[in-house]
C-alpha cells in the first residue's frame, strides 16, 4: 500500500533540531498535497525529534489526510483516520 511520507527531519535545514525553525517550516509547508491520502509519519531517522514534533505534524495532517500512521511501511500504528474510513474497518 502506498503512503505519502512525512518526516520531522524534512522541516529542518541542518542536522540540529531547532524548535523555531521546525515550527516555521511546518507553517510554510503545503499540507494540501496530502489531501485525502494515506500519510506515514516516519519515526526513525538521523535526528531525534521530541514527541511534540510528531503531534504538530499530526495536527497539520488531521484535517487534510485520509489517514495518518506512525512508524514505517511494515510496522506502524494508526493515529488518525477520517470518520468514513473508520466505518469500513
Amino acid at each position: 500500500m502506498a503512503y505519502d511520507i512525512v518526516s520531522p527531519e524534512q522541516f529542518l535545514s541542518e542536522e540540529l533540531f531547532r524548535e523555531d525553525e521546525f515550527l516555521e517550516n511546518t507553517r510554510k509547508y503545503d499540507w494540501e498535497q496530502h489531501r485525502n491520502k494515506k500519510v506515514l509519519v516516519r519515526g526513525c531517522g538521523n535526528i531525534i525529534a521530541p514527541p511534540w514534533a510528531f503531534m504538530v505534524i499530526t495536527a497539520k495532517l488531521t484535517g487534510v489526510a485520509r489517514s495518518v500512521i506512525y512508524g514505517n511501511e511494515h510496522d506502524n500504528v494508526v493515529v488518525h483516520r477520517k470518520a468514513k474510513d473508520r466505518q469500513r474497518t
